[in-house]
């Protein structure tokens, strides 16, 4: 039987309390499907300390880590932190693959990295034979140039003035950071022999930065839905939360569903109905959930709260991270889903919305021409005047919202995670 070692640095966790994101979620349904009808064998290596499936079929091996002055708590780590652990995590990998390698024949064995700062070593890796797959649930060289540089420089050039200040020998100068952002991921374009990814227009991103990569090498798998529906307690919970929160159903409600980090944009939407009620809209009631979790999460949070504190017709909740049959509640409580990421790769939360039958309004990320439609919700630039705009258009007309919501349900049927498992799994066994 085939042989794959699938490497996830966020891998290992309770996902239902620990919010390590959609990278991790995407790798627990991968190898889920997986076990289901095996196709090769598989090895995970995660840097948590619980298996992602109960599985005969997995074997899973923890790889250490440990940053001074942390609790050993992922999610927390600052800057230096999560540069620390990545290049724990690296190392873990790689030279677990190089003890692999002795009774095995690498060519046979095919790597997928389930990201690409905290992979392994991608040069060393490939010297060793292995063939690799990149799964990039973000092209962090595109967001860097997007939030870190505020869009001044697009991907493709900030990609290149890497190559040319490395061929400078300029490359050893930089913060171990920038390297892990701009050297790490230059490696993996020339090292690994897929690169996935789950959107159209990040495609095209990626073959620009780095364009010796082809059609045929750079493969498109939407992930479609991953719907864990609670089997009971729903009602129970709606009743419940509708209690805690006075929700009488007179005012529309609106949710939004994802770590609390700048890049998701949740600030977008406060300052949007700041203006919605400088401009005299009615009352709405606002849930932002989530945690904040990575690097900047902590003082976004804060910021968060100040700009929720000077809402006087709106009303904002932050329940925090929700999970089961509290977020299915959520889901069914709401009028409009609110996705106001500055940068996406995909949006997981977004389409788990579309299959629990809420139209959405989305900022203009790289999937939302993919994955959202007119006649079930709203495509925006990422401003609050743009968020504010839609909230105008959708909520005008409230009585049209669920009807709207019964054409996001019917749509996203269509996106069957099992199919997008499938596929990679055929493209990984033609690597082999």
């Amino acid at each position: 039987m085939r042989e794959v070692v699938y490497a996830g640095a966020h891998l290992g966790y309770d996902t239902g309390k620990v919010p390590v994101g959609g990278g991790a979620q995407v790798g627990i349904h991968l190898i889920r499907q997986w076990v289901k009808q095996p196709r090769f064998s598989l090895t995970v290596l995660g840097s948590g300390p619980i298996p992602p499936v109960d599985s005969q079929h997995v074997r899973y091996v923890h790889i250490p880590w440990h940053v001074p002055g942390q609790d050993g708590t992922l999610t927390d780590l600052r800057v230096r932190g999560y540069a620390s652990f990545s290049r724990q995590f690296e190392r873990g990998v790689t030279e677990f693959l190089r003890e692999y390698a002795r009774d095995r024949t690498p060519r046979r064995v095919c790597v997928i990295h389930n990201d690409i700062c905290e992979a392994g070593d991608f040069a060393a890796i490939g010297r060793m034979g292995y063939r690799q797959v990149a799964i990039f649930h973000v092209d962090v060289v595109d967001y860097t140039a997007s939030i870190y540089l505020r869009g001044v420089v697009s991907a493709p050039t900030l990609a290149r003035a890497y190559r040319g200040f490395a061929r400078l020998g300029g490359a050893r100068l930089l913060p171990d950071v920038a390297r892990l952002i701009l050297e790490k991921q230059e490696t993996c374009a020339k090292c690994c022999d897929l690169l996935v990814v789950p959107s159209r227009e990040m495609a095209e991103v990626i073959r620009a930065s780095y364009p010796w990569r082809t059609d045929e090498d750079v493969l498109v798998i939407p992930w479609g839905a991953i719907v864990e529906e609670p089997s009971a307690g729903v009602e129970e919970e709606v009743r419940r939360i509708s209690a805690q929160y006075g929700l009488d159903g007179s005012a529309p409600v609106l949710i939004a569903l994802s770590r609390i980090s700048p890049e998701k944009g949740q600030d977008l939407l406060l300052r949007a109905l700041r203006v919605w009620e400088r401009r005299g809209g009615g009352k709405l009631v606002t849930f932002i959930c989530g945690a904040p979790a990575f690097v900047h999460g902590q003082g976004y949070m804060r910021r968060l709260r100040r700009l929720a504190s000077r809402l006087r017709r709106v009303e904002v909740h932050f329940p925090g991270y929700v999970t089961g049959v509290r977020k299915a509640a959520l889901f069914r409580l709401a009028d409009l889903y609110v996705f106001p990421s500055r940068h996406e790769s995909y949006g997981l939360t977004l389409v788990e919305a579309l299959s629990a039958g809420l139209p959405v309004l989305t900022t203009d990320h790289r999937s939302a021409r993919d994955l959202v439609r007119p006649e079930f919700g709203r495509v925006v630039p990422p401003t609050p005047a743009g968020v504010y705009q839609g909230l105008g258009e959708l909520l005008s007309r409230r009585e049209a919202l669920s009807e709207m919501g019964t054409r996001a349900r019917a749509f996203a049927a269509g996106l069957r995670f099992e199919l997008a498992a499938a596929r990679l799994a055929e493209a990984i066994e033609d690597l082999l």
